[in-house]
């Protein structure tokens, strides 16, 4: 296949993560072409696939029709398997017999030593080829020391993705440099594997960012090694993937092959730099029979690049294997596996004898007084009775220590030594020991005798106090376990332009998912704290729908474990999240895009060393921000709704502007404080109160809120305080407040009469504000009444509004309202102390306001002195009250609330509440639908006429002498219960007929006048 110069162009990261799954389409399974270009955004690419290409072309021996002229390369191997904590050779924990099986299959496959050799297509055997090569179980490890060349490693994770990459090999690893790593674990569903592919030695890119410390291959434990021979063991592996074909055509990635179909999506432009492979536009699925036709031409389907099952693949071709050898020969981490020490057996000394672990110190370090424990072991052939090691603390030398043994310590053998005590300094100290003599000589092989830690001893810090991270302070320690990106101080405008923050690269932290980075601040004493909070303040925006993490843990004496230990604080996602998602790299622009999180500590009170760690967690998204981390020992912030000013219950405004009342019940000034309500179960918004002053302890202020839409009829408002000088409320019980309130614009105007008897609720509106009981229509002597069961309501405090429509007084001159009373003291009856209250309060404003208190009786004074009876039954049972209404004449727009307060006493009824246009408290007493009054012989030539209507109706009357000649009259509309006078001056001294028309029905009486 031709070289295409078309194909490819955009740049590829350089470590290109080749990753292959059950048979598909290459581009849709593997996502190359996504994946690269991902990366490409985010600005982690190095070197272009061109680039790459052209240095190989340069490098290229022509290898057509030979083997390796060098001789046969030797690849060291290190399989480390990634286990879920099973049995070795169950599940995961596959057995070494399983791993031996897949070297073999590697060693014939690429040596074309295969036994399905012979079903290579006879149209493909003159290319077919062999690398002469051979992969061995590494004999020694890293530290020389003898070796199988198998790591096992319990995994963090039940099952791992390309996205896990990182902290997948990050459990274990051997340097890619000297070893072939390949790591076997339980990957997804769908993956059977993927490598990263080989890089160039041009300057500077052998030192990509993770290249090293990912470089390798990644195989699903399922599809690893072979059932082929069953002289090697039975395993249980995948079906059609059990011949260990997935290894072999990784290791072809790892070793700079290409996908035989050049990942071009069945365009018949692919190009995988092999001249000997025909063009093939896409992948192959399962074992077709030969031959299959693609791009005018046959398919090699039978090649180890294809994703063909097991069964089906037999051959690399000779510029497959060209292209492998120029790889193999000078690319950085290939050629430099071709002389490691990993593939032969290590060297016995007589004299050997190696650190292979540091016990103590480890990397946190509580006190300043460190007892270093190491973990030696005699690799040598001779006994160790003696040995003398250095300690040097930050380069310089602090002690030398002449050991001796109990008992010898023998060969292959290990043991534990505790060395004298060393004195450090607060902050970061680098150990260094080294191995000087044993048996006072020299050791043979110094690669094993030197050993280092860097640890830390946190300062200690005094609380209360603030870290706003000007610049990261040299008290905070951070962990960065796979030495990459980390957390750094950076500009993050919080409400000041040059606010600086800490601040975690997620958005190009694509290799390490999972990958934690912790801060660890001072240690701070919580044993004389009493109430101790810590707040922080984050910014975070999700990306592409991935979710990074953020955990706080309160580390105690130094110890914690992260795997094991729970959070005070864990948010992720959506729900870290303080901005809407972003596909570009987020950076805050203002202190609106931060959230401050406020955590109570007070379950470690008494602890006198205490740190906080906060814990990155790597997804891949977006960016995170931390700032003004803040430590308290003791809070006294109190507040409380003391009560909700506005809105009232009942308006006519569809619009309204809460106010609340504010108390201070702790022992500080506040300052701050949030108000976050919700109208009608919508979303929560959040008023922030910043700079209150003179708000002191055991004062009240006023909090306007922003303006609300109210909907007609029923509302609900939930108001909530919070942080209260950003700490949390020591008493969130009178925090809450629940406001019901319902905007009614029913109208009417006086005289006015409500009785209860037939439907009322259209222009009389009833509501609790706290949502609590409510007036109720009940039987009594009166027909209906209206009546607060405050015997069953426990609630004291209740609230119940009976509010009538708004009234219009404009015309009205004079006014009163009178209402029926029915109430039964009870003075401590069966231990209840009754507090209950009556108010009648009136507003001017439609009920925005009900400033008017018109009347006010508790529970005592509202008493019927002749009730008997908690339910009225008879006249005697009832009270009639009465308030003049005159100072209300002239306005519009009058509203009047009957308001219950309950105290758990008796019930109270109310009835013929009536609005007159007269302000006498004893109004003449009218039995039938009018009175006449006022015509005794000894009166003036005036008299009255009091009506007592049903309802308000027009009335016409007339006054006519004995000849029936009118004298006066009139028609009089809307009448109810107004009392009139008759003026007849014309009238002579003589009896009088007085007519009335009220509706359809008519009336005369007689009335003398004296004239």
């Amino acid at each position: 296949m031709s070289v295409s110069d078309t194909l490819w162009r955009a740049s590829i990261m350089m470590f290109l993560i080749m990753q292959c799954f059950l048979p598909c389409k290459a581009q849709d399974r593997c996502g190359v072409i996504e994946i690269m270009q991902d990366l490409r955004n985010k600005k982690a690419i190095l070197e272009t696939d061109d680039q790459f290409e052209n240095w190989l072309r340069q490098r290229k021996e022509r290898s057509d029709g030979r083997n390796n002229a060098s001789g046969k390369y030797i690849i060291p191997v290190v399989v480390h398997v990634i286990h879920n904590g099973e049995n070795v050779g169950v599940g995961s924990n596959i057995s070494d017999q399983q791993i031996i099986s897949q070297i073999k299959v590697l060693n014939n496959d690429f040596n074309r030593l295969n036994a399905d050799a012979s079903s290579t297509p006879s149209e493909f055997l003159s290319v077919a080829s062999n690398l002469n090569i051979e992969f061995v179980l590494a004999k020694q490890a890293p530290d020389g020391f003898p070796s199988n060349g198998i790591v096992r490693a319990k995994g963090t994770k039940t099952q791992w993705t390309t996205t896990n990459d990182a902290t997948l090999k990050a459990l274990s690893y051997w340097p890619a440099e000297d070893y072939m790593n390949i790591w076997v674990a339980n990957l997804s569903s769908s993956l059977l594997g993927y490598a990263q592919f080989p890089v160039s030695d041009l300057a500077g890119l052998e030192d990509a960012e993770d290249n090293r410390l990912t470089d390798g291959v990644v195989i699903d434990y399922a599809s690893f090694g072979s059932v082929d021979d069953d002289d090697d063991g039975t395993f249980t592996l995948t079906s059609d993937y059990d011949r260990g074909r997935t290894a072999t055509h990784e290791v072809g990635h790892f070793f700079g092959l290409r996908h035989i179909w050049g990942d071009d999506n069945g365009a018949c432009s692919g190009d995988d730099y092999a001249d000997d492979t025909p063009n093939q536009g896409n992948s192959t699925s399962a074992c077709p029979s030969h031959p299959q036709t693609s791009c005018t031409v046959h398919k090699m389907f039978q090649n180890y690049m294809d994703y063909t099952t097991d069964a089906c693949m037999n051959l690399f071709t000779q510029n497959q294997v060209g292209r492998m050898i120029t790889v193999l020969e000078n690319s950085p981490r290939r050629a430099s596996l071709l002389t490691s020490l990993g593939s032969v057996d290590p060297v016995i000394y007589a004299n050997n004898l190696a650190i292979i672990e540091i016990v103590e110190p480890n990397s946190d370090q509580c006190e300043r007084v460190a007892t270093p424990v190491l973990k030696l072991k005699n690799t040598g052939s001779n006994a160790v009775t003696t040995a003398k090691i250095q300690i040097k603390l930050n380069g310089v030398i602090t002690k030398g220590i002449d050991l001796t043994f109990d008992s010898p310590l023998e060969s292959i053998e290990t043991r534990t030594v505790t060395l004298p005590q060393v004195d450090l300094n607060l902050g970061s100290t680098a150990f260094e020991f080294e191995i000087l003599e044993m048996n006072n000589v020299e050791d043979e092989n110094s690669s094993d005798n030197i050993l280092s830690i860097t640890t830390f001893v946190p300062y200690s810090i005094t609380i209360p106090f603030v870290e706003d991270f000007i610049l990261m302070p040299s008290h905070w320690n951070i962990l960065n376990s796979d030495e990459s990106i980390t957390w750094a101080t950076v500009s993050a405008p919080n409400g000041e332009e040059n606010n600086t923050a800490q601040f975690m690269n997620f958005f190009t932290y694509q290799n390490a998912i999972d990958q934690t980075d912790i801060i660890t601040s001072p240690v701070f004493d919580l044993s004389q704290a009493t109430s101790p909070y810590l707040n922080f303040e984050v910014a975070y925006a999700t990306s592409q729908q991935n979710e990074d993490g953020l955990k706080v843990y309160v580390v105690i004496d130094c110890q914690w474990d992260a795997t094991q230990d729970t959070p005070v604080y864990s948010k992720a996602g959506s729900t870290l999240a303080t901005v809407s998602s972003s596909s570009s790299s987020f950076t805050p622009n203002g202190k609106d895009q931060w959230r401050k999180e406020i955590i109570d500590l007070r379950s470690f009170i008494g602890q006198s060393h205490v740190q906080l760690a906060f814990v990155s967690v790597n997804g891949g998204g977006n960016n995170l921000y931390i700032d003004n981390i803040t430590v308290v020992g003791s809070i006294s912030e109190n507040v409380s709704i003391a009560n909700i000013v506005t809105p009232a219950p009942v308006q006519c405004e569809t619009t309204t502007t809460p106010v609340l009342q504010v108390k201070n019940n702790s022992e500080v000034d506040i300052t701050s404080l949030n108000v976050n309500y919700t109208l009608n179960n919508g979303s929560e918004q959040t008023l922030a109160v910043n700079g209150l002053s003179g708000f002191s302890p055991g004062t009240e202020t006023t909090i306007t809120l922003p303006s609300l839409d109210l909907n007609p009829g029923n509302n609900t408002i939930d108001f909530n305080l919070s942080e209260p000088n950003g700490y949390t409320d020591i008493d969130p019980s009178d925090n809450k407040q629940l406001m019901m309130m319902v905007v009614n614009t029913a109208s009417d105007f006086i005289p006015l009469r409500e009785n209860f008897d037939s439907n009322f609720e259209d222009q009389w509106t009833i509501v609790n504000p706290k949502d609590g009981m409510n007036w109720a229509v009940t039987s009594t002597n009166n027909n209906q009444s209206i009546y607060f069961n405050a015997v069953d309501n426990v609630t004291i405090g209740d609230e119940a509004w009976l509010v009538s429509p708004v009234l219009d007084f404009s015309v009205a001159t004079q006014a009163s309202l009178f209402f029926d009373l029915s109430y039964k003291y009870l003075s401590d009856e069966g231990n209840k102390n009754n507090t209950d209250k009556l108010s009648v309060l009136a507003s001017t404003d439609c009920g925005v306001t009900y400033n008017n208190v018109l009347f006010e009786n508790t529970a005592e004074s509202l008493t019927v002195e002749e009730t008997t009876t908690a339910l009225p039954a008879s006249a005697t049972d009832w009270k009639r009250n009465y308030l003049n209404l005159t100072s209300l004449t002239g306005e519009s727009n009058v509203r009047f609330a009957f308001v219950f307060k309950n105290g758990n006493g008796s019930n109270i009824y109310l009835d013929n509440i009536e609005f007159f246009t007269s302000d006498s408290p004893v109004p003449q007493s009218v039995d039938n639908p009018f009175a006449v009054y006022g015509t005794d012989p000894e009166s003036p030539s005036d008299f009255y006429v009091t009506f007592n209507l049903a309802d308000r109706q027009t009335v016409s009357y007339e006054l006519v002498d004995a000849m029936g000649r009118r004298i006066v009259g009139e028609d009089l509309s809307d009448v109810l219960n107004q009392t009139y006078t008759i003026n007849a001056p014309q009238a002579t001294t003589g009896v009088y007929l007085f007519r009335v028309r009220i509706g359809k029905a008519y009336y005369t009486t007689k009335v003398y006048m004296r004239n």
